[in-house]
């Protein structure tokens, strides 16, 4: 059986492994990318400062600043309970949303970009008279229908996030 340390320790490999992979793909600061990775874990309750202060084992004022930078991002937000002066932090669903646009512009671009590239084969093609100078132009385009696969589909999962906030 599995026991309650063994279950924090995973706990924390897993915040580090996704830590690091938020510092290389989105440019978090290490520690923010800890504490999103942490909040990943939170229940709805979320966590309060004291708790990310301990689980990540860094100083107040590191905490404080990473989160100020998380929350200017709309990453985090935070909330009070009546009668206490706690506040409990959990990820955003407006910095989901955020992450989702990011994505689709690059998406978008490179498809662009890709389809810019065919249009000027064919139409360099139509000029080009000898056949060994023409560019190669093939009929399908697996990468373009992979770009606009994924457009489609990470625009799909954007209307369901903003359906399941204005649910909530």
């Amino acid at each position: 059986m599995i026991s309650l340390k063994e279950i924090e320790e995973k706990k924390k490999e897993i915040v580090e492994k996704y830590g690091l992979f938020m510092e290389k793909n989105e440019d978090f600061p290490p520690i923010a990318a800890r504490i999103f990775s942490t909040l990943l874990f939170t229940s709805k309750k979320g966590n309060t400062f004291e708790e990310l202060v301990n689980f990540l084992d860094a100083s107040k004022s590191t905490i404080s600043t990473n989160l100020q930078k998380l929350k200017s991002m709309e990453i985090v937000d935070y909330y009070t309970k009546p009668g206490e002066r706690k506040k409990y932090f959990r990820l955003s669903p407006v910095g989901f949303l955020a992450f989702i646009d990011r994505n689709l512009k690059k998406l978008k671009d490179e498809r662009d970009i890709i389809e810019e590239v065919i249009a000027f084969k064919s139409s360099a093609n139509k000029v080009i008279k000898e056949a060994s100078q023409q560019f190669v132009v093939h009929d399908e385009h697996p990468y373009l229908d992979y770009l606009n696969n994924s457009i489609s589909d990470m625009e799909t999962l954007k209307k369901r996030i903003i359906a399941k906030c204005m649910n909530q």
